[in-house]
């Protein structure tokens, strides 16, 4: 894992607090070096840089595995310490991680194995007096360490504790100061490098955190406003669904019944036509007749005066003196009269019978249009509807006859719609 996958880890933490504010010294005395770090991903990048530099060496002595091992194990350790995301978890976090904390700090694994960093002076030392014998480095190590000086030992492990006394405590000429003061110089930038990568990393840690955190309230507020807004949605596609399948329905519904309205119309129109028209053409026969009827009326009226004026009292008394003379112009006179009063009298019958059909056809011409209205306003009942239409197409009566009588209308719908 590196040091981004290590960062991402530590965010996700459930002791994300107490891991960043961590801070350990480790004393490497035996190279003269103490180092200092602040954040618990400082020391990974240290723990993590120790694994690499030891995995690129080749051939290193046997006693530096112990080294290389023990930051491979802090590393693997360092991982599972900032793997704890339950909060539940803290007696066990605290345990691991305080175990964490004493092998960092271990100048040894044992009595005689120290640990070494890899970019030491004295690492690089041992490794090439290792090279050229391997007493030597074992003299070497023993003075570097001060651990079990042996002096039964051949010429080459006192050469090796002599090159390492040499190594320790260079010649006071003005090259060996001034290496010692480029040495020095070079770790008080060392020591100044590693504080700002503290530093560096702590402030990238803070606005991880403030930029997750913000991250997180951005989300929050978009996922809330996209359920406020679906949700808002979802109502106005209910109530649009709900509205358009009203409208789609009643929209049927009036379409159906003005088709059937406007089947009726086309059914009625020719008939409703018809009887606009007889009823006008029988309107024009009882004008017709009424002005015959009021002529002959008093053409015959007019005649018969003159005539009974014309012949004065003479002839009257003439003709009664004589009985079969007076018998004879008395039917003639009676058959003129009864034939002038027939004609009157169909005239008459002539002029009401045209009357009578005239407003009868106006009656179902209007009946029609009102029925018409019903249908369109008002549900119709089968029954009612028959009526209406026995009505509209019974026998029209002329009234000529003694039997005729008018059309029977329906009063009992017609009280029922107009709330009598």
């Amino acid at each position: 894992m590196d040091i981004k996958d290590f960062r991402k880890l530590v965010e996700t933490s459930a002791f994300k607090g107490e891991l960043n504010s961590f801070q350990v010294t480790i004393d490497y005395s035996h190279l003269n070096s103490e180092i200092e770090l602040k954040g618990i991903q400082s020391v990974y990048k240290f723990v993590y840089d120790q694994v690499i530099g030891w995995n690129k060496l080749k051939n290193i002595p046997t006693e530096f595995l112990v080294s290389k091992i023990h930051f491979e194990n802090l590393k693997s350790s360092l991982v599972a310490v900032a793997s704890y995301t339950d909060v539940n978890l803290q007696n066990r976090f605290n345990t691991d991680f305080a175990q964490f904390q004493n092998n960092l700090i271990k100048k040894k694994s044992n009595n005689t194995d120290f640990i070494f960093i890899y970019d030491a002076p004295e690492t690089d030392f041992l490794i090439s007096v290792n090279k050229k014998s391997r007493e030597n480095f074992l003299g070497a190590l023993n003075f570097i360490t001060n651990s079990g000086v042996s002096q039964n030992r051949d010429r080459n492990y006192f050469t090796g504790l002599l090159l390492a006394y040499e190594f320790k405590h260079q010649g006071n000429s003005e090259i060996s100061r001034r290496s010692s003061s480029e040495k020095l110089s070079l770790n008080q930038i060392k020591t100044k490098y590693n504080e700002y990568i503290v530093e560096a990393e702590q402030q990238l840690n803070s606005n991880l955190s403030d930029a997750k955190e913000n991250l997180t309230n951005h989300f929050e507020t978009v996922d809330k406003l996209k359920s406020e807004k679906d949700k808002k949605f979802e109502e106005w596609f209910t109530s649009v669904q709900t509205g358009f399948e009203t409208f789609f329905t009643n929209s049927n519904d009036s379409i159906k019944n003005n088709e059937d309205l406007y089947r009726e119309k086309l059914r009625l129109e020719a008939p409703a036509k018809y009887w606009k028209d007889r009823a006008d053409k029988l309107k024009a026969e009882s004008d017709k007749h009424l002005d015959l009827l009021v002529r002959i009326s008093l053409f015959g009226s007019s005649a018969l005066f003159i005539i009974l004026l014309a012949i004065g009292n003479n002839y009257y008394s003439n003709i009664f003196s004589d009985t079969l003379k007076g018998i004879k112009w008395s039917l003639i006179l009676i058959t003129i009269v009864s034939l002038l009063v027939f004609i009157i009298r169909i005239l008459a019958k002539l002029y009401l019978s045209s009357l009578h059909l005239s407003r009868d056809a106006e009656e179902r011409e209007q009946l029609t249009h009102f029925y018409l209205a019903l249908k369109k306003d008002t549900t119709i009942e089968p029954e009612e509807r028959q009526l209406i239409l026995q009505s509209l197409f019974s026998r029209a009566e002329t009234g000529l006859l003694k039997e005729d009588s008018s059309p029977t209308m329906p009063m009992s719908f017609i009280e029922k719609f107009s709330g009598k």
